[in-house]
């Protein structure tokens, strides 16, 4: 009979909270009139953000007071005050036609989360004005997922009519005789939105700047303002999907899986043969990738009957996580079946011998007998490892687990505890 043993140990990510200061952040700073900037290793996190505005359908960019002050897109000379925050970017547009539009595209060198912002001065000239209606759409994305923003007033009583926001648009009330042209100064604050992405892991956010329905066909010049940008980013945030391995002759091969690296440096292999933990190879890492990385290692000729094998995900800055462990045995060895931990949590671990090269098939069965889990696996001949995971949507109970190759051969099961 297989030998089957199971055995798991986790880290949490860390998370480190930093701002986007539009006055601080870019090198070099944010110069009145420019349309582009980039700021580099924002709040010491080796994080990158390039920031652009680009005009599209015919404008240009106006002075922050309409006819004094700084050329927007300004930083040093922004008037609007935005709640939470000393610095801002104001743009003020005079577009040539209601079609004409901004794109305001913020793109991180890492994977950002919880981002939240304010933008502030959504208006339109006064309560029964067309000329310009301020109406902004803010979206966020990371490779070829896009997530919408959750816009919500900043002040919702004083004028709760002021701006209708739908989904991840906001807009100044069109209808005449409601809204109009707001100071968003200290004591006004009735067109400013807070924008919030919750958990999504964002690479760039798009902030999409244009007129609501009805405004002039040529408006006159209009302006928003964007506060600091507030984010989240994971120290440690790499996600091990999947770690295996199995003999091959006398050599183990071993194959991973990660996603989401951000300032990631290096793998470290790291075997214990029943003494102690010893480096036995090194992988350079993807260092900066929201795509699924594949890596692979092969150990030459390791010796001892029982070897385990851990991976040490080390990033940029020296902090360091670990993943499961896996279990390769000799191939001659005949063990009974263990499970690591029981109970279980997320994952386990499978680690199984066999004679020759095949596909099993592992199943999770309830206590009644109804299969609640079911996935293929290739292994090889000699001792194979690899993990289960994502089985924290069973509910707490007792499982069992079976693993049968393709013929219906029962190999080995186990008894297990969902805590």
């Amino acid at each position: 009979m297989a030998g089957i043993a199971l055995l798991f140990l986790s880290g949490n990510a860390s998370l480190a909270q930093t701002n986007l200061n539009w006055a601080t952040s870019f090198i070099p700073s944010w110069g009145n009139g420019n349309t582009s900037g980039t700021a580099p290793n924002i709040g010491g996190y080796s994080i990158n953000c390039t920031a652009t505005a680009l005009i599209t359908g015919g404008g240009s960019y106006m002075l922050a007071l309409g006819g004094s002050g700084a050329q927007t897109p300004t930083v040093s000379g922004a008037t609007f005050t935005v709640p939470g925050t000393t610095n801002r970017i104001q743009i003020t547009p005079n577009y040539t036609s209601n079609a004409s539009y901004i794109d305001i595209i913020l793109t991180f060198s890492s994977v950002a989360t919880n981002v939240t912002f304010k933008i502030v001065d959504i208006d339109k000239a006064n309560a029964t004005s067309t000329t310009y209606f301020d109406q902004v759409t803010v979206t966020g994305t990371n490779g070829a997922s896009t997530y919408i923003a959750t816009l919500s007033k900043y002040d919702a009583v004083t004028d709760p009519n002021f701006l209708i926001i739908s989904g991840n648009v906001a807009y100044v009330n069109t209808t005449s005789g409601q809204a109009g042209n707001t100071a968003s100064d200290a004591t006004d604050q009735r067109g400013t939105v807070n924008v919030s992405f919750g958990s999504a892991s964002l690479t760039s956010i798009k902030i999409h700047y244009n007129n609501a329905v009805g405004a002039d066909a040529d408006p006159a010049s209009q302006a928003i303002a964007i506060g600091s940008i507030s984010f989240s980013m994971s120290t440690l945030p790499l996600s091990f999907l999947d770690f295996n391995g199995h003999r091959q002759f006398n050599d183990v091969l071993l194959n991973w899986k990660t996603k989401q690296e951000i300032n990631t440096a290096s793998f470290d292999i790291e075997r214990n043969n029943g003494n102690s933990w010893e480096t036995v190879g090194t992988i350079a890492a993807s260092g900066n990738s929201s795509n699924i990385s594949n890596y692979a290692f092969t150990d030459i000729n390791p010796q001892g009957s029982v070897l385990l094998y851990r991976l040490k995900q080390i990033d940029i800055d020296g902090n360091y996580k670990y993943s499961n462990i896996i279990r390769i045995i000799n191939g001659n060895i005949k063990t009974d079946i263990l499970s690591y931990p029981n109970p279980f949590m997320t994952q386990i671990n499978v680690t199984i011998s066999t004679l020759s090269d095949q596909k099993v098939v592992i199943t999770f069965y309830d206590a009644g007998g109804k299969k609640v889990r079911a996935e293929t696996k290739n292994i090889y001949t000699g001792s194979n490892s690899f993990s289960i995971s994502n089985l924290d949507k069973l509910s707490k109970a007792v499982y069992y687990l079976e693993v049968r190759n393709t013929a219906g051969e029962l190999l080995g099961n186990s008894k297990l505890v969902k805590d």
